[in-house]
């Protein structure tokens, strides 16, 4: 039983490397969609997210959102089409945000930083489907599918996260010989921990701010700008 169990899981998880391999060769981003395409996506990301792809049919998704099967069909082609673009759109937000905070007009890079972290947490507790979704999606990955999904869902925002870095130190806000994106990755790291843990940091003893996201955002910022190390400490 167990070892069907893990057959099926990989199998799965080859299926879908392949399907979204050529989804991201083959098909652009989609345009902006109608009420209709907006209800079909909200309902396939509550169901992706709390029943897994594999269980969720379209007929699923279509009464969710009050569709027919083929309103689902005519906007996104197929479940997999549908499923990448809800991956798509969950990013999206993250990206706008930055871009917003991209150049020097945006204010100082230590400022633009503190608001990015905590805007991306905001983003993330008020998605918490689309949230779960990444996250399961991002740790589930095989290294072919994990490629297509850095180059099609992911790897604008971490440019963009990447450039900001570099621009603190090229302005001399920030030490220049830290490596722009291992400091981009603990970014990411830092608030996706906090979105994975934040019911068991809540239970921790010594842990004051599983509900105050703006202070974690603003201990996280002082931690990765400033160090841990005391200021007097040889």
């Amino acid at each position: 039983m167990v070892v069907t169990t893990v057959k099926s899981f990989y199998r799965e998880l080859t299926v879908r490397s392949e399907w979204i391999e050529d989804c991201v060769q083959n098909h652009p981003p989609l345009p902006s969609r109608t009420d209709a395409a907006e209800r079909i996506l909200e309902a396939a990301k509550f169901l992706f997210a709390r029943e897994g792809y594999a269980s969720v049919s379209i007929r699923d998704i279509a009464e969710a959102a009050d569709v027919s099967k083929a309103n689902v069909f005519h906007h996104f082609m197929s479940k997999e089409r549908l499923y990448l673009e809800v991956l798509r759109r969950t990013c999206d937000s993250a990206r706008h945000l930055l871009s917003t905070l991209e150049g020097s007009e945006a204010g100082p890079v230590d400022e633009r930083l503190r608001h990015f972290i905590y805007a991306d947490l905001q983003r993330g507790l008020d998605d918490l489907d689309g949230t779960r979704l990444v996250l399961s999606e991002a740790f589930d990955s095989n290294p072919c599918r994990a490629r297509a999904l850095a180059d099609e869902v992911f790897g604008d925002g971490f440019a963009q996260l990447t450039r900001l870095v570099t621009e603190g130190q090229q302005s001399g806000e920030w030490r220049p010989d830290i490596d722009p994106a291992l400091m981009a990755s603990l970014i990411v790291a830092a608030n996706a921990f906090f979105l994975s843990y934040r019911e068991v940091l809540r239970q921790l003893p010594g842990i004051d701010f599983a509900d105050h996201p703006e202070r974690y955002a603003e201990m996280v910022v002082e931690i990765l700008l400033h160090g841990i190390r005391s200021p007097g400490a040889p």
